[in-house]
């Protein structure tokens, strides 16, 4: 039986107010949508769909990050702080999708432009919680 994580987390840059800068990087809150490492496809009428992709989390434990991800106060290579959020806030327009041991996906909860699902996305910021730096 699958128990869906109450926390996640995510190393992102942090704005000037102390909440996760938003954008479309690996670093930010958001998704990547160019290139060979995109987090989520946008089809030809410019939607995207559930269970395709969207913003990588790590469920549960923040030390399940990749050693890239966790700070140097934590042992890693990562040079940006690490925010929580609980599962909780995630507003219904989004979905959690654990896809392997130690990670998950925020992804749209339906088909949607890709415009509303970055917005979606960007509506969580204030729920996000900076806990280690």
């Amino acid at each position: 039986m699958h128990r869906t994580p109450e926390i996640v987390f995510r190393a992102m840059k942090e704005g000037s107010d102390g909440k996760p800068r938003t954008g479309n990087s690996a670093i930010t809150l958001g998704v990547r949508i160019e290139g060979s490492h995109a987090d989520i496809q946008i089809d030809s009428q410019g939607q995207v769909h559930p269970k395709t992709g969207g913003m990588s989390v790590t469920p549960d434990d923040y030390r399940q990050l990749p050693k890239h991800r966790l700070p140097e106060s934590l042992s890693g290579r990562g040079r940006h702080p690490i925010f929580s959020f609980q599962i909780a806030n995630l507003p219904s327009t989004l979905a959690l999708r654990k896809d392997k041991p130690g990670h998950a996906l925020v992804e749209p909860s339906k088909s949607c432009l890709f415009e509303e699902y970055e917005q979606n996305l960007h509506g969580t910021r204030e729920d996000w919680v900076k806990c280690h730096e």
